[in-house]
């Protein structure tokens, strides 16, 4: 969570609060590290690791000695591994496209039921489920902000928060796209004199 520096919470409470202070909308926005531990793509890779370094003693024009084609073998599943599970790009890579979104989508929904998002009065709550490792931001909303807001809108907003892997800074890049939600918000759904902040802003869910 390298990416996200301490000001950067009292900067994003400060635009939820200004999009509840100008809309019905509940935003609650999530940001987690990653969504699925994936290991065995990790193992996956140690097990091939290990076979290719077996499969060369084995065809190799030298005779080697057994107990050193044993322990290299046994060495390099660690190498394989190691490298695939500690080095998040290389594992990025070697996960399913379709299953880190899924990965994503299952967590980000829990995440909605566990934490309460759908139990606000108007039906306005709205989940910003973001995951880095996956480079992945899902959004939930609750039927009453769903309806308001025409399709296009939504898939404006949801275009714009995936796109913020594409720059250089996501956490202003984020905070930039949230503060275009206030703009969409209030104009589809304005604030009452009588509306009352339902959900904290710092909503953790265990998960």
């Amino acid at each position: 969570m390298k990416l996200f520096k301490e000001d950067f919470k009292t900067k994003l409470y400060q635009t939820i609060d200004e999009i509840e202070d100008s809309s019905l909308v509940e935003v609650v926005a999530m940001i987690k590290s990653q969504s699925g531990r994936y290991i065995d793509v990790s193992f996956a890779a140690g097990a091939v690791f290990m076979f290719l370094v077996y499969t060369y003693f084995m065809f190799a024009p030298t005779i080697y000695n057994v107990y050193l084609i044993y322990f290299l073998s046994i060495v390099s599943f660690f190498i394989g591994f190691s490298v695939v599970e500690f080095i998040a790009p290389i594992k990025r890579i070697l996960t399913n496209k379709k299953r880190k979104q899924k990965q994503v989508e299952l967590f980000a929904r829990a995440s909605f039921q566990k934490g309460g998002i759908r139990h606000t009065s108007e039906k306005v709550g709205v989940l910003i489920y973001v995951s880095l490792f996956e480079k992945k931001v899902f959004i939930i909303a609750d039927r009453g902000a769903e309806t308001a807001l025409p399709d296009e809108e939504w898939k404006k907003i949801k275009t714009g928060f995936q796109n913020i892997f594409s720059t250089q800074n996501i956490a202003n890049e984020f905070i930039g796209q949230l503060k275009n939600c206030k703009t969409i918000f209030s104009g589809y759904i304005p604030s009452t004199e009588d509306d009352v902040n339902e959900l904290p802003d710092n909503l953790d869910v265990d998960l």
